[in-house]
């Protein structure tokens, strides 16, 4: 922190709509598709921009893609970090399948500027659905041992369990969502508790452990990878048609100096994503903030490492995995 510092607010100013959407993108870049998704929704509430409902499936489907690509890597260098470097590999190798995949599909391995102003750039054709299908049914075919084996493993249990406790009342106090609070008690999640298109039509399921250790980190990933691998298949199944794009509203007649603003509140895999947006008169950025849920899990760290040895700080802080170019702005 501090190292990283990008001048992103100042960036924004003066931009287009699409020119935000496209920095909004690099905030985090592992955190492009949520990122881009909340800011255009805070765009799209300032100017009353309609997205149609294809667009907004394929938004949560590119998302749940991040979610998994993200907690595969975690899982895989969590458990590196203890000397368990199966996990690693196996995890490494699944995530870098999905990743093609996702080159193969929407034109990008990290998926970044697919989520734009108005909609989506990349629609799916009945061919790429059934793939898509297949990849999850081989995916959840191919962790089922392998989270077997890391969710009862003695050399990783002797390591992870009880190891960077973030005690729930400290979690609630300090504000965690998304794998930090899960882990530690908070079982807050937008996507259920303040849905947003196309979630206010799907079960999404919250896996929540009290423990807050290290080991309850890891298995809220693996929850959520097993919750969004269901949650794929039923946007797949329910996916509407029509359009995956819509053209800016017209602008209409405003008095000097007045100006518009949106919020965008979008479940990132981090946690809670919540971005501020303010047009001026002519429809151009004044003001924007991105909130990274890194904002709130970084000072957990500082607290969660009282009482560890020192060898257990890179695992610890591999656990939270906070974002520092989501944070040093």
């Amino acid at each position: 922190l501090g190292y990283v510092h990008k001048g992103i607010e100042r960036l924004a100013v003066g931009r287009d709509p699409q020119g935000l959407a496209r920095l909004a993108a690099r905030v985090s870049g592992d955190s492009t598709v949520a990122h881009a998704w909340a800011a255009c929704q805070a765009l799209e509430r300032a100017t009353g921009w309609a997205v149609p409902p294809r667009a907004r499936s394929l938004r949560a489907l590119l998302a749940e893609r991040e979610r998994i690509a993200n907690h595969l890597g975690d899982i895989g260098a969590i458990c590196n970090d203890v000397g368990f470097a199966f996990a690693l590999a196996q995890c490494g190798r699944l995530r870098e399948l999905w990743q093609r995949r996702s080159q193969a599909l929407f034109g990008h391995r990290l998926l970044m500027d697919r989520v734009v102003p108005g909609g989506a750039t990349h629609d799916l054709d009945e061919a790429a659905a059934a793939t898509l299908r297949a990849d999850h049914a081989e995916l959840r075919r191919a962790l089922g041992p392998i989270f077997e084996i890391i969710e009862d493993h003695p050399s990783l249990d002797d390591r992870l369990f009880t190891t960077g406790r973030l005690a729930p009342a400290d979690a609630r106090a300090l504000g965690c969502t998304g794998y930090v609070g899960k882990a530690s008690g908070q079982a807050f999640d937008v996507r259920r508790d303040s849905p947003y298109p196309p979630y206010d039509a799907l079960a999404v399921e919250v896996p929540t452990f009290t423990a807050g250790d290290v080991a309850a980190r890891v298995r809220v990933r693996i929850g959520e990878i097993r919750a969004s691998l269901t949650l794929l298949d039923r946007i797949l199944e329910q996916l509407p048609g029509g359009p995956i794009i819509a053209a800016a509203p017209p602008a209409a007649p405003r008095p000097a100096g007045a100006e518009r603003a949106g919020l965008g509140i979008v479940e990132g895999w981090r946690g809670e994503i919540l971005t501020y947006v303010r047009l001026d008169a002519a429809g151009r950025v004044a003001r924007f903030f991105p909130r990274d849920p890194s904002w709130f899990t970084w000072p957990a760290l500082e607290r969660l490492v009282h009482g560890n040895i020192v060898p257990d700080f890179p695992v610890c802080n591999k656990s939270i995995n906070g974002s520092y170019a989501g944070v040093d702005l």
